[in-house]
């Protein structure tokens, strides 16, 4: 018997839910999977052998000599649809990818111009996803469809969800759903030898898409639990978009015993000038609309509608069962006298039982 399984044999998860999703319960809190990582090579290098960030240049014999030599775009620029910042290479370059251009970097610095610990929000929403996964991992769950991936960025041995499912479960299911084409092509290159997990191009707003698709149902079986995970994605998912009518669309293709394990910037949660970087955010991405859509905890909590949240409920980012994590000494708690720890208090995250 799995421990899902036995969750829905538990005499506390029976009967009537008409106490919402703000009721929690608890499996197996203490347990603790501590991993190391190692670091790899990161960038790209052209045909004669010169690094850059951005692609190949010019060879150094041709530039001194003078002659025009036709400049072969890189993967990145090709697979970049338009010259302007993506979410998803800006975020690569908070966690110290190199698949990013110049225009993310500058808006990476106007943005941490305005909300200095930007990348420690980034930082501590990954360290949820770790968490989370290893959490699901334990209650049994073998499939994955997370959507809003992003660039499969970090390089350590169980970084990335299909690694971290495949060191405790081989067989393990990982679908990867982006719309950005450079998260798409770099998921592909990492994937390309990977019979378990595989990355398709669609819009998380239509789960009709997603769900439908052939590499959704070559891999993930739905007739069984499957974990959906929307990880720093919402805040770029405005209210008109309405989100609680898309994950209530994908809630209605999941089996019970599922499990939503998602993230959320929150408002009013800190004293510092959300209002200049969200103006930043927005001109960044959407020259002066509006973008970012951060949310308060009653508007987080309807997202998980139809779920039962685990313990310990909606709560900050870095107070989601931190014992879990791979390194949790690596920010020292705060003092309730001090400003809050880099990264603190920035985003809301839960994880729902279908």
């Amino acid at each position: 018997m799995t421990p899902v399984q036995r969750l829905r044999e538990r005499p506390d998860l029976d009967g009537d839910r008409d106490d919402g999703p703000d009721r929690t319960i608890d499996l197996d809190p203490d347990q603790k999977r501590p991993h190391r990582g190692q670091h790899t090579d990161r960038g790209q290098h052209t045909d004669d052998g010169q690094h850059t960030d951005d692609g190949p240049t010019q060879p150094r014999h041709a530039a001194r000599s003078g002659r025009t030599v036709r400049r072969t775009p890189s993967r990145l620029e090709m697979a970049s649809e338009r010259p302007q910042p993506s979410t998803s290479r800006v975020y690569d370059y908070f966690l110290g990818g190199s698949h990013n251009l110049a225009v993310d970097r500058e808006l990476a610095a106007r943005l941490s111009d305005t909300l200095p610990d930007i990348g420690a929000i980034m930082r501590e929403n990954r360290a949820f996803m770790r968490r989370a996964v290893r959490f699901l991992l334990d209650a049994g769950i073998d499939q994955f469809l997370d959507l809003g991936s992003g660039i499969p960025t970090d390089s350590r041995p169980g970084g990335n969800v299909h690694q971290l499912v495949r060191r405790r479960r081989r067989r393990a299911h990982v679908v990867y759903v982006d719309l950005d084409p450079t998260a798409v092509a770099r998921s592909q290159a990492v994937l390309a030898d990977n019979k378990n997990a595989t990355i398709i191009q669609a819009d998380l707003r239509d789960p009709t898409a997603v769900f439908d698709h052939p590499d959704t149902g070559r891999l993930l079986d739905l007739t069984r639990p499957v974990a959906v995970l929307i990880l720093g994605v919402l805040h770029d998912i405005p209210d008109a978009d309405d989100p609680a009518r898309i994950i209530a669309q994908i809630r209605d293709r999941l089996v019970p015993g599922s499990f939503l394990a998602l993230s959320q910037g929150v408002v009013e949660s800190r004293a510092d000038t959300y209002g200049s970087a969200s103006a930043t955010y927005d001109d960044g991405y959407a020259r002066g609309g509006p973008r970012l859509a951060l949310r308060g905890r009653d508007q987080t909590l309807a997202l998980f509608d139809g779920f039962t949240l685990v313990a310990p409920g909606l709560v900050f980012l870095e107070d989601w069962r931190p014992h879990l994590d791979d390194y949790p000494d690596r920010l020292a708690p705060a003092s309730p006298d001090d400003d809050p720890t880099p990264g603190f208090r920035a985003a809301l995250a839960g994880i729902g039982m279908r």
